[in-house]
């Protein structure tokens, strides 16, 4: 089997979708984030140039290649290696690694990818009596469609299943 680099197309997909920023901000959950979602050792008030923006890039995506790397036992195009890092870099290792999506890849069910990451759009808690109840009778997940993350899948799905870099 064949191990995968992420391509430099992959790598502005994945940037495309986390977003530069070079002043430190809280990714929303207290977590202090700068860059292409580096985390870390970020301080408050901090700022970087796109040159370290790139290079926190370069070094924190290391780890979501190695996870599919190690984690996929069928082969990939390049853009379904893409995909499957710009995913895995969004949701973290073990999420990727205990996912039903990389259980039915590696059974070689390929055309299973693009539903499976379309389950991955939630983000946050529903809020308010509706959503209590819900959560109450066990319907649906009691988390909130995420547009962003919606879109994300989607693309990620059109890069696995049709090589689109979109």
């Amino acid at each position: 089997m064949m191990t995968h680099e992420l391509s430099s197309q992959g790598a502005n997909f994945i940037k495309h979708f986390e977003g530069e920023r070079l002043t430190a901000y809280d990714d929303g959950t207290g977590v202090m984030t700068i860059g292409y979602g580096h985390t870390g050792d970020v301080k408050v008030g901090e700022t970087i140039t796109q040159a370290q923006a790139n290079s926190y890039f370069t070094e924190d995506v290391k780890w979501a290649v190695d996870t599919v790397n190690n984690a996929v036992k069928v082969d990939l195009k390049q853009s379904q290696f893409d995909a499957l890092v710009s995913f895995t870099y969004n949701v973290g290792e073990e999420a990727f690694k205990s996912s039903t999506l990389l259980k039915k890849l590696n059974e070689s069910d390929y055309n299973a990818v693009p539903a499976e990451l379309d389950r991955w759009i939630y983000a946050g808690d529903k809020k308010g009596a509706l959503a209590d109840i819900a959560r109450w009778t066990h319907l649906g997940s009691g988390k909130e469609v995420s547009p962003v993350l919606k879109e994300r899948r989607e693309k990620e799905g059109k890069l696995f299943a049709e090589g689109k870099y979109t």
